[in-house]
C-alpha cells in the first residue's frame, strides 16, 4: 500500500502523543523517586 500524506501526518502525530506520554511518565517517575529520597 502506499503511504498517502495523510498517513505520514497521522504517523507523525502518534509518534508525538506517544512521546508526551513517556515524558510524563519518566517527569512523574523522577518526581516519585525525589519524594521517596526525601522520606527516607
Amino acid at each position: 500500500m502506499p503511504h498517502s500524506a495523510l498517513h505520514e501526518k497521522k504517523k507523525k502525530s502518534n509518534l508525538i502523543i506517544l512521546s508526551l506520554i513517556i515524558g510524563w511518565c519518566v517527569v512523574i517517575f523522577a518526581l516519585a523517586i525525589i519524594k521517596m529520597k526525601v522520606w527516607i
